[in-house]
């Protein structure tokens, strides 16, 4: 057995387990359609992927995933819970993320101010800490690529924080 396959490593790529989060949500939605379901995911997974990005997600920042899910989603607090916990237990178990798995599935079905709402509750929830740093800054901007949104709409998005810019700040 080589090493490998002993960490599991390469039995399913970062796009496959991502793209599996649907269907992992469908057990506890079942009454919401598949549409809807990527929708959730893909939000929900760019939710942690932000609030993960340093490595620590603060009981400050499930609490504005959960209150952006509320926003976005329309989903009771029951099922908020649920997707918030399965979502960050499977964002912070990969190594690697390709955001264009959940942005290619938002594009798709957000306008253009959506998207942009979209940035803005990632820069909300980077803040939610007391800072956005470097690291969760670089996210947003490639989230904010993958929604083809232009550099001013994510300057915009990141103006709605700026005191929190950690990037800025002098220590």
């Amino acid at each position: 057995m080589s090493l490998w396959d002993f960490l599991n490593i390469g039995k399913t790529s970062p796009k496959e387990e991502i793209a599996s989060l649907p269907q992992k949500l469908a057990q506890y939605l079942p009454n919401v359609d598949e549409e809807t379901r990527v929708k959730i995911a893909a939000i929900s997974g760019l939710l942690a992927c932000v609030a993960n990005a340093d490595f620590k997600v603060t009981q400050s920042e499930i609490e504005d995933i959960k209150s952006s899910l509320k926003q976005w989603c329309k989903l009771s607090d029951e099922q908020i819970q649920t997707v918030t916990e399965v979502t960050l237990k499977e964002v912070s178990s990969l190594a690697s993320l390709d955001v264009h798995q959940y942005t290619g599935a938002l594009d798709k079905v957000l306008n253009d101010e959506e998207r942009v709402g979209i940035l803005e509750a990632l820069f909300h929830l980077a803040a939610s800490d007391g800072e956005v740093s470097i690291d969760e800054a670089e996210f947003i901007r490639h989230v904010g690529h993958g929604l083809r949104l232009d550099h001013h709409e994510y300057v915009a998005a990141r103006a709605t924080v700026l005191t929190h810019l950690k990037m800025l700040k002098k220590d």
